[in-house]
């Protein structure tokens, strides 16, 4: 049992071992489904296992030579405060250098081979540890920081192959536009408007445009900064839940968000969202400055 103690907290792990194995006598038709396929080694000769201990965590399935993590997501997965907690997992996990990608149950049952199809993609682009590829951190050597962009330089925790996003808007509603900003070069990656809206509307459609941007350039390992929680829950419900008055002013915006809602539907798009940390690293690099 090489891995129980490298990967797991041990101080509580009885108590989690007690859980995972609940869970292992307990599994969904999903995760069932899931087990079938990965237990046998068919996706390439890799070696999962399933209901393991990181941390704090109970992972569905994991292959730790990969450090791929593999979550199947029940119907609660869409409540509001657990989108949270699922993503603070997420971004833990990643930073200990794990991959995550997420299915939900009706994808797994209902659409198996994609599923396999997209594990499968998730493995071939794992070249290296993922802490040097998704979770590559500032580090604190002065050489490295003298010559690191200013835009990010101190930001500890930051990940550098990274776009951060932010929108302004003059009024509630009035003119607002977006933009995406890159961390490496400081360069604007995209802009968009003015065009009549809201704040809340504008961060959501940032956080589109960029991934929408990352799926057409193939850079599905880039992270995504946005300091706005409102947006990066409606992104994962996939639904703007706006309450701008549909008039025939608005009527454009609402194309917009009508075509983003739908890019959203149709992608399955492995982009980390997280949210910038404001207080620890001063405004979003994407801030239009009108404080």
């Amino acid at each position: 049992m090489k891995y129980i103690y490298e990967t797991a907290n041990c101080a509580n792990y009885d108590l989690l071992r007690a859980y995972a194995d609940y869970n292992m006598s307990h599994p969904t038709e999903a995760e069932t489904i899931m087990w079938d396929i990965l237990k046998k080694k068919s996706i390439d000769g890799h070696k999962f296992r399933r209901q393991h201990i990181i941390h704090d965590y109970i992972v569905d399935f994991v292959c730790l030579k990969k450090k791929l993590v593999i979550e199947i997501d029940g119907q609660y997965h869409l409540e509001e405060k657990q989108i949270v907690k699922d993503q603070s997992r997420t971004d833990n996990l990643r930073q200990e250098g794990f991959t995550v990608i997420r299915f939900t149950n009706e994808e797994v049952i209902n659409n198996t081979g994609k599923v396999v199809n997209n594990i499968k993609k998730a493995l071939m682009e794992i070249i290296t540890p993922q802490t040097q590829s998704l979770n590559k951190k500032v580090t604190s050597s002065k050489e490295e920081n003298k010559n690191a962009p200013s835009l990010w330089r101190g930001l500890g925790e930051a990940i550098s192959d990274a776009w951060a996003v932010d929108a302004a808007c003059s009024g509630n509603p009035g003119p607002m536009e977006y933009q995406g900003i890159d961390l490496q070069t400081g360069q604007r990656v995209f802009h968009f408007g003015p065009m009549r809206g809201t704040n809340n509307i504008g961060e959501f459609l940032a956080i589109v445009h960029a991934l929408a941007l990352c799926w057409q350039r193939g850079l599905q390992s880039k992270t995504i900064y946005s300091d706005s929680y409102n947006a990066i829950l409606w992104v994962k419900k996939r639904q703007c839940k706006t309450k701008l008055e549909r008039t025939p002013q608005t009527e454009p915006l609402y194309n917009i968000i009508e075509r983003a809602e739908l890019w959203l539907r149709t992608h399955d798009y492995r982009n980390p969202i997280v949210k910038w940390e404001t207080q620890k690293w001063g405004e979003v690099p994407a801030d239009f400055g009108r404080k």
